[in-house]
């Protein structure tokens, strides 16, 4: 492949991270004028990426420098870009003005490293790419405000961070010694071997920390309160994403060459590691939100349930050849768009919302808030009313998706009655989570103002990426099958594979097999863009 090629497949990247640089460096200037620019530009660097994703015909699997090009990294692109440019905007007011250079920079670094992990065909680019995501928040979160919790708070992340990354890169070196090579889509690792085991369960440990999950979720609180709203807007859509890439990508390198035609073929300690994770995740993030009376916090243990939610799709699986609603990857995916929607709009409006002169964070600082500002309070209801998956939202979508993919799976699934049953246990847990999203629609409808609320000044770039999530959760859960269609395509009919084996048949079988000598095999990745001849010996895609 030549460099021309290689520029031209990895673009949107390329574009991330040079504008990221450039906003930098505009940010170094004396002058205020031009340091104001540095959000244009940075906005400016997002749309000419999602152009150029957008437009990008994507041959099957490319593959240079330990990257691999195909249907999932178009779909990460497509929504990592597209949330990214809304959360561009609801950070608009936030930076000081000799800050706005290091803010708006790091959001593109961070966002970058959430395209590269999509891209990541190598342990070790894989893992440099998450680091991408996370170093960025490290910063985001600590000058997000000069409050001295958010100091705290990001060194808690910085600390919390750095341990989950050497938890991570040590599974990462089990599985490198158990199949001799560090290449994901050339792996080659028995579902059963000790080694490959321990190698998922520590690197699954590590990226829990990424998604907010048991056992490492205990920096989510703290964080989220300490940080400002927006960032922690960010913080509940770019390392998720990114962190639920990562476990599908090494879910992938445990199955057979082949097909997977419905769900995983995973070790069972793996396969039981990642079913505690998720009930408890659910169970730990609902019944700690119920506690809360601070609303930052209360959305901190939803991020933690919804990423149990998630996890029950991850659990079931690719089912290909049936419908939308069997396949568990598909729906996680979907999933992670809707949630990162509604938990940005909801923390938006605590960024734009001031009681007593400071940005709303508690209940009462909430109380009365649809008779003082009655459209923050109805997006407010809205993206609360999503999060606890009321229909028409896109919330409620979502949910059906994940539970109707466990529920739905058949007996020829190895831990059918385990999904089944963490299922309901998802259930009870998204009725349980009702009683606090309801206390926060409550305080804005039912109760009496207890201040001076208002709108805070030049936040109109925040009102624009509020709108943008309101009708995002609208439109997405009125008709969601653009959405689901662009989620289930990388997985989608994708592992069906042609290949001519040599086996005695009767005559009519015979003849079916010349057809088919003819006929080409179609690869068996996932993640190609769309299915181009190959060998049947060729190596197996990731």
């Amino acid at each position: 492949m030549s460099g021309y090629d290689l520029i031209n497949l990895i673009a949107p990247e390329i574009t991330l991270l040079i504008g990221g640089c450039a906003v930098l460096l505009l940010g170094l200037v004396r002058a205020a004028r031009e340091r104001f620019l540095t959000g244009w530009v940075a906005l400016f660097a997002v749309l000419a990426a999602l152009f150029a994703a957008w437009n990008m015909a994507i041959p099957s699997d490319r593959t240079a420098l330990g990257m691999r090009v195909g249907d999932l990294v178009w779909y990460v692109r497509i929504i990592a870009l597209g949330v990214g440019a809304a959360v561009l905007l609801v950070h608009w007011h936030l930076p000081r003005p000799d800050e706005r250079g290091e803010m708006f920079s790091m959001i593109l670094f961070s966002l970058a490293g959430v395209l590269i992990t999509a891209l990541a065909d190598d342990l070790v680019l894989l893992f440099m790419a998450l680091e991408l995501v996370s170093v960025p928040t490290y910063v985001l979160v600590s000058i997000g405000r000069s409050d001295v919790r958010a100091q705290e708070a990001g060194v808690k992340y910085f600390f919390l961070g750095a341990m989950s990354s050497a938890l991570m890169v040590y599974g990462f070196s089990f599985l490198y010694g158990a199949s001799g090579t560090t290449v994901l889509s050339a792996m080659t690792l028995s579902p059963e071997g000790a080694y490959a085991t321990l190698g998922l369960v520590l690197a699954f440990a590590g990226l829990a920390f990424k998604i907010a999950a048991v056992p490492l979720h205990v920096y989510a609180a703290d964080v989220y309160q300490g940080a400002a709203s927006p960032v922690t807007g960010l913080l509940g859509f770019f390392p998720k994403l990114a962190g639920f890439i990562a476990i599908i990508k090494l879910l992938w390198i445990v199955q057979p060459a082949g097909a997977v035609t419905s769900g995983w073929n995973l070790p069972t300690a793996a396969f039981v590691f990642l079913w505690i994770v998720a009930a408890a995740t659910m169970t730990v993030g609902n019944v700690l939100g119920l506690m809360q009376t601070n609303v930052k916090r209360m959305l901190a243990y939803s991020s933690i349930a919804h990423s149990g939610y998630m996890l029950v799709g991850v659990l079931v699986g690719p089912v290909t050849g049936g419908a939308a609603l069997r396949d568990g990857v598909s729906a996680a995916l979907f999933y992670i768009v809707v949630y990162g929607l509604m938990n940005l709009g909801a923390f938006t409006v605590l960024a734009i919302v001031s009681s007593n002169g400071r940005p709303a964070e508690d209940l009462d600082d909430l109380a009365g808030l649809a008779r003082r500002q009655p459209v923050a309070a109805l997006a407010m209801a809205l993206c609360v009313f999503s999060l606890m998956g009321l229909p028409p939202t896109a919330g409620f979508i979502g949910k059906v998706f994940i539970f109707s993919s466990a529920l739905s799976v058949g007996t020829e699934h190895a831990f059918s009655t385990a999904l089944i049953v963490l299922a309901i246990i998802g259930l009870l847990n998204s009725a349980i989570a009702a009683a606090y999203y309801l206390r926060i629609v409550g305080a804005c409808y039912v109760r009496e103002p207890r201040g001076q609320i208002g709108i805070v000044p030049d936040a109109f770039g925040a009102q624009v990426g509020l709108l943008l999530c309101c009708a995002g959760v609208l439109v997405l859960g009125l008709w969601p099958r653009g959405l689901i269609t662009m989620a289930r395509q990388p997985f989608h009919d994708r592992q069906m594979t042609v290949v001519v084996q040599n086996t005695e048949a009767s005559a009519d079988d015979s003849n079916v097999a010349t057809e088919d000598a003819g006929a080409p095999a179609y690869s068996a990745s996932p993640w190609s863009h769309s299915a181009q001849p190959q060998s049947a010996n060729s190596e197996r895609g990731m």
